[in-house]
């Protein structure tokens, strides 16, 4: 089970690291992708859609890093952690791209 400082952490480096990332439409593609990743529950495609967006706009980046590693002690995970931790991806990048 995810823990809620676990979900807390991931939604605010992902908030910091992809919530500026690229432009406006970068931004909702991102997301639209990744939220049919959740609703197909594949955690693989979802993973791999997030990994390829932290390469591409967080080289040499701390937090990226760490995002990195927080999201390796959570996956692979059950459904509803997943969905948990999809979530927390997802609304961290929405609130980021906020001026």
């Amino acid at each position: 089970m995810v823990q809620d400082r676990n979900l807390w952490r991931i939604k605010s480096l992902s908030k910091e690291v992809l919530g500026k990332a690229g432009s406006d439409n970068y931004r909702q593609k991102l997301v639209f992708d990744l939220l049919n990743a959740v609703k197909a529950n594949d955690q693989d495609r979802f993973l791999w859609i997030l990994l390829r967006a932290l390469n591409a706009h967080s080289k040499d980046n701390r937090k990226a890093k760490e995002l990195a590693s927080v999201l390796m002690e959570v996956f692979p995970s059950s459904e509803s952690d997943f969905e948990k931790v999809a979530y927390s991806v997802i609304l961290g990048i929405m609130a980021g791209g906020e001026s």
